[in-house]
């Protein structure tokens, strides 16, 4: 005669055997509801032999968990990078005692602090307790490399982590948290009045598009091209990247007067002052600057849809024959089923922006077509990130001296 604990895992593996099956194997349980039933099921099948570890990999609770307490890992990568504790540890390994009297910690902490970051990979623990970068944590959490991503994570510690406290009240109103969006403010121009607040943003922005910019310098078709601007470049992430892929060409970043100390000291930076020159201007109000090839980068997901489809417009009127529109930005690709990078980074635009959200690469390929572009492709980048661009009309060489 079967043990009762083998009728609960025959009934999670066929959920059709009799309750009675079920109940007997828990004792009496007469008058319980369908509901009561079922979870004495679930208890039992969670703690049987067979069925246990197959049940817990299919409904493990952990998942959720992980999810909902993400805020402590992420608090914890903030936390290493506002101490520099990786650019400390490129001169090589220290002790917990060593990093401790360097940094300022508490002895209590700093051992599980140190060991959290083993785990996650971004330090490795070596003989004598010593604690090194791992390659990953050097190659993108060093301030002295040109890799270097730990700018947007400064940007999200100082501000977008309180930012998303305000998720609830964005689906209650609609409104967003950020505080230059309250009243009359608008978002860009009231943060580029604050000196330091625009180094640390355009930082954080150089961080998210290094890696995309690259991506683009490759995949973009460049070689038919002489010149290009860059609309809202920043730092200059995409200029410099498509500068150093391909040397016949020539370009421009075009922003706002604020940020011409900053792009400028960026670009010098890698030798390339020459070939890549700052101009001033709003694109909303000023005319773009003429050239062969025009790109938006993380700029038009900050605006309505109108206010997009004019600035593409007035992109298609600036472009000789046969120049291009490039647009990248974390868009969402309708015929993937997992967007969820793409999903929170609209939900962090509409927190950021009264009329923000991120589009669809179908969407984006729309207002192109609408504008008059044709040969509209979309690619998808890295990450959330992928880029829609499409063609004016006619041949570059009608408008070419």
């Amino acid at each position: 005669m079967p043990q009762p604990m083998d009728k609960i895992e025959a009934a999670a593996i066929s959920p059709d055997l009799a309750d009675r099956d079920i109940a007997e194997s828990a004792g009496s349980v007469r008058g319980l509801r369908a509901v009561d039933r079922r979870d004495l099921w679930l208890m039992r099948a969670f703690q049987g032999r067979m069925t246990g570890g197959v049940l817990r990999r299919l409904v493990d609770p952990q998942r959720v968990l992980t999810d909902g307490m993400s805020f402590w890992s992420a608090q914890v990568v903030l936390t290493a990078v506002e101490f520099d504790l990786f650019t400390l540890l490129t001169a090589g390994p220290l002790t917990e005692q060593a990093l401790g009297e360097r940094l300022g910690w508490h002895s209590r902490a700093r051992g599980p602090f140190l060991n959290t970051l083993v785990e996650m990979g971004l330090l490795r623990r070596g003989r004598g307790g010593v604690y090194a970068n791992t390659r990953r944590a050097a190659l993108f959490l060093d301030k002295a490399q040109a890799s270097y991503i730990g700018g947007i994570l400064e940007l999200s510690n100082k501000r977008l982590y309180s930012l998303w406290s305000g998720l609830p009240d964005l689906l209650r109103t609609g409104a967003p948290e950020a505080v230059e969006e309250r009243g009359d403010n608008e978002f860009f121009s009231t943060l580029y009045r604050d000196p330091e607040a625009l180094r640390e943003f355009l930082s954080g922005m150089t961080g998210i598009a290094t890696g995309e910019a690259m991506m683009i310098a490759a995949r973009f078709p460049w070689r038919r091209f002489r010149t290009f601007v860059d609309v809202g470049a920043a730092q200059g992430a995409l200029p410099v990247r498509v500068a150093l892929t391909h040397p016949h060409l020539t370009g421009a970043s075009y922003d706002l007067a604020a940020v011409e100390p900053i792009f400028q000291e960026y670009i010098a930076s890698f030798g390339l002052a020459d070939r890549i020159r700052f101009i001033p201007g709003d694109m909303h109000s000023g005319e773009l600057p003429a050239a062969e090839v025009i790109s938006f980068g993380h700029v038009l997901h900050g605006y309505g849809e109108t206010t997009r489809r004019t600035l593409i417009t007035k992109a298609y009127d600036t472009l000789p024959p046969g120049g291009a529109l490039l647009i990248y930005d974390a868009m969402i690709n309708p015929r993937r089923r997992r967007n969820l990078i793409r999903s929170l980074s609209s939900l962090n635009i509409m927190l950021e922006t009264r009329e923000g959200f991120e589009a669809t690469t179908t969407q984006c390929a729309t207002w192109l077509r609408e504008a008059g572009f044709t040969r509209v492709k979309h690619r998808h980048l890295i990450g959330p990130t992928s880029m829609v661009f499409g063609t004016k009309p006619g041949r570059l060489g009608d408008r070419r001296p």
